[in-house]
């Protein structure tokens, strides 16, 4: 079945990232400075100026194809480019490929023959071929595969032809939509994945000429850039000489060099979003799961437990830690993904969570075995209750009060708690490596449910990337089903039932989003469905 690239209807939703991150893009509203028709310069263009970027975070290890965090991804986003690309309103349109045909299970891109790599090298069928095959192979570790390439994937390549097609092993219904999300490396950089850690590989408009960690990026224009969404250029009014992503992990600080015009566009949330409304400053507004709760289910963890899991969630006013975090009354979470727009719709929070009751939850513990001692901590078998909660840093001070109240909730019912602030890459480490947690908010910022599948199934960490040891039947199955039809109406109907599953077994509960902002302060970008245009960024005095 063929679609044109520029008259494609929606077949489904937005295909933004799985972003493991505390403060991720979600799906934004048309407004001010949003989606595909974001902010263009009110004011006179400034060309061949920087345009300067704040984020939160150190984007670490900037391979592309090696990670899921939200700044890595973002700043990759300047530099490489994907396939197809996927507009606010849900149509696809041209990158990399300039046609595209889709059945149920197939998809045969053709290539554009004038793309070029950042070092004059031409970009073959071969390259993008080569680029899928490492995602695809296990033995890469890659955390793409099972997210935005289906397990089983194949793939042919013509180099004559221009045409790379890629087969998954049954039919999919959200299959294009992951190719919006996997950056192509030049050859340059498939030869050589240890140079990427520091070092930019690709096709995309600005090339990374100095990188200093926990300080700042600085991006080169390529002024021969020409295949951007639909053909988009590098040239005209606005268009920045440079690109420079500085890292400022105080959000006060950051809200204040927004504010001087120091800052061309960063991410805020919170008390420092409000400052910058009150300002009006032109946003582009993003919702994001922020309170994501997972248990640690590994064996001997207090989460183990059912009956705990059930206990410790009824002890907790989720409602109160909602408002705290954000502020809002409108940020309780309905369902596990948030981007706009979403491809099944539904609530499926409501009427699976347990009812909040502190001598309820008291009566749970007891009757689980864990009776409280002298200092009112419960003890099983000479084990404490002991829970170490992890939370994201750099959401600022709002989300940290809220994991102290959610830790005073947990005390009251007999808890021991231990609060751990963990930033985008220390969070890698302690839910993919040391296991050192048992309960907290991790968010993941997906727009398809089939891009969570790996992180609440199959292999557990380290083998995996499912964190929480999670293994809820229902889910398996749903999840499985919905992955193998192509219809999308029966799709979301199994997706639906198989997230519902996970939150009232208390495997994972998304408690509250994140109504987030990416402010923009003299210069302009677009942001559709959460992921940034890195062809976009114009600047305006």
């Amino acid at each position: 079945m063929h679609r044109s690239p520029k008259t494609m209807a929606v077949v489904t939703a937005a295909a933004a990232a799985t972003l493991l991150a505390a403060c991720s893009g979600g799906g934004g509203d048309d407004g001010a400075g949003t989606g595909d028709d974001a902010g263009q310069p009110s004011a006179a263009p400034v060309s061949d100026g920087s345009f300067v970027l704040g984020v939160a975070n150190d984007p670490g290890n900037l391979d592309p194809s090696m990670t899921v965090l939200s700044v890595t991804r973002t700043v990759s986003r300047l530099s490489y480019d994907t396939l197809v690309h996927q507009r606010q309103d849900g149509t696809f349109v041209s990158q990399l490929a300039t046609d595209w045909e889709v059945g149920p299970q197939e998809i045969a891109f053709t290539l554009d023959p004038d793309v070029t790599c950042s070092d004059g090298s031409p970009l073959t069928a071969t390259d993008v071929k080569d680029n899928i095959d490492y995602v695809s192979d296990p033995e890469n570790q890659s955390p793409l595969l099972g997210v935005f390439v289906p397990a089983g994937l194949t793939t042919e390549a013509d180099d004559e032809a221009g045409t790379v097609t890629v087969t998954a092993p049954e039919p999919n219904a959200f299959l294009l939509h992951g190719f919006t999300n996997v950056f192509i490396l030049c050859r340059s950089g498939l030869d050589d994945h240890d140079a990427l850690a520091q070092e930019t590989h690709g096709t995309g408009p600005w090339v990374l000429s100095e990188a200093v960690a926990d300080d700042h990026y600085t991006y080169t224009r390529r002024a021969d850039y020409a295949w951007g969404p639909d053909s988009t250029t590098l040239e005209g009014d606005g268009v920045p000489e440079e690109v420079v992503v500085r890292v400022i992990a105080n959000p006060t600080t950051l809200t204040n060099l927004v504010l001087s015009g120091e800052v061309n566009a960063a991410t805020v949330i919170g008390a420092d979003a409000d400052r910058l409304d009150a300002e009006g400053v032109d946003k582009i507004e993003l919702r994001s799961p922020q309170g994501e709760f997972v248990f640690n289910q590994a064996e001997g963890q207090p989460g183990s437990d059912p009956e705990v899991r059930q206990a410790l969630l009824q002890a907790l006013n989720i409602e109160a830690l909602a408002t705290v975090a954000t502020g809002r009354e409108d940020s309780q979470s309905v369902g596990l993904v948030t981007t706009e727009p979403q491809p099944c719709q539904g609530d499926t929070v409501s009427g699976n969570l347990p009812t909040y009751d502190v001598e309820a939850a008291a009566s749970a513990l007891d009757a689980a075995g864990w009776t409280a001692g002298p200092d009112g901590v419960r003890t099983k078998d000479g084990e404490p209750l002991a829970m170490t909660f992890v939370y994201p840093a750099g959401t600022g001070d709002s989300v940290a009060a809220a994991a102290e109240l959610a830790e005073q909730m947990w005390r009251e019912v007999g808890a021991d708690v231990t609060l751990q602030s963990v930033t985008s890459t220390q969070i890698n480490e302690v839910l993919f490596a040391t296991g050192d947690w048992d309960a907290g908010w991790v968010p993941l910022t997906v727009s398809l449910p089939s891009q969570l599948v790996p992180f609440f199934s199959g292999p557990a960490a380290p083998d995996g990337t499912n964190f929480g040891h999670l293994d809820n039947t229902v889910y398996n199955e749903n999840s499985v089903e919905a992955l193998s039809t192509g219809d999308t109406e029966e799709a979301c109907a199994l997706w639906n039932e198989a997230e519902s599953a996970l939150i009232s077994e208390g495997d994972v509960v998304p408690m509250f989003d994140a109504v987030a902002g990416v402010y923009l302060s003299g210069g302009t970008l677009q942001y559709p469905g959460g992921e940034l245009d890195g062809s976009s960024l114009r600047l305006g005095q």
